[in-house]
């Protein structure tokens, strides 16, 4: 059986939401995954404190793949055989993009990209898009009324354009915030409009394919992440986490 190790940075958000749904996927598949946090399993920020314990870890393992996710997690690892990352979006500054764009280029066919953007900054990659988990996330056939946002720092529309976009649809505002996963396919079901437009820094916006396998009527966004109208215009069969952990397997091999 072989050993996968993945770093992420922490568990919550979207990044440990993808790795939750990945991980029993691939251990279904036979693979044996132990998935770190660098803040919540070790209890260090810096990226100094993370070399030294994520080195000890993968010496005494031999872990046959390792996963990084994001540049700032793959330093510790990163001269490492076997080693893919993965960047689920870009940075928002400067210097880190720069940064994350030498190491990028250095992983080659080894870097694992969410979406098209990305892929255009980093041709060698491949790319792997994220998914939904339809027994997660469907229609319940409930009454719709609410026009509903997920109040995050890398929305681009301020709260009060959202109340302006309420009130144009006549609608009640419904505003997610820290709402457990668990609860989410609720939520999505009591909204008549849904609308998500991430910055330029985002990789993917899973929001969207959650609410159209919730069956939300009416999905506004932009094309930024893998993009509005890729997302309606594609049946939601095609984004599925099996497809995901499909072409992550023979790219891992």
């Amino acid at each position: 059986m072989k050993k996968i190790l993945i770093v992420l940075k922490k568990y919550k958000g979207g990044v440990g939401r993808v790795v939750e749904s990945i991980k029993p996927l691939l251990e279904k598949k036979g693979y044996e995954v132990k998935v770190i946090s660098r803040e919540d399993d070790l209890n260090c920020y810096s990226l100094k404190d993370s070399f030294k314990i994520l080195r000890k870890e993968v010496k005494e393992r031999n872990y046959d793949i390792l996963y990084s996710q994001d540049w700032s997690i793959a330093l510790p690892l990163l001269f490492l055989k076997n080693h893919y990352c993965c960047y689920h979006g870009f940075e928002p500054k400067i210097v880190g993009r720069f940064i994350q764009k030498i190491i990028g280029l250095y992983f080659g066919k080894r870097l694992i990209v969410v979406g098209d953007k990305l892929k255009q900054d980093f041709p060698k990659s491949n790319i792997v898009y994220n998914g939904v988990n339809l027994k997660e996330f469907y229609d319940m056939g409930k009454q719709r009324k609410y026009l509903g946002w997920i109040q995050r720092d890398w929305e681009e529309l301020s709260l009060d354009k959202i109340k302006e976009l309420a009130k144009y649809y006549n609608l009640k505002l419904s505003i997610a915030k820290d709402i457990p996963k668990d609860e989410m396919n609720e939520w999505y079901n009591s909204l008549k409009v849904f609308v998500s437009y991430p910055k330029d820094f985002t990789g993917f916006n899973i929001c969207w394919l959650e609410a159209k396998a919730s069956g939300v009527p009416r999905i506004l966004g932009n094309n930024n992440g893998i993009g509005i109208d890729r997302i309606l215009n594609e049946p939601i069969k095609n984004f599925t986490w099996e497809n995901s952990v499909n072409k992550l397997i023979k790219i891992l091999r």
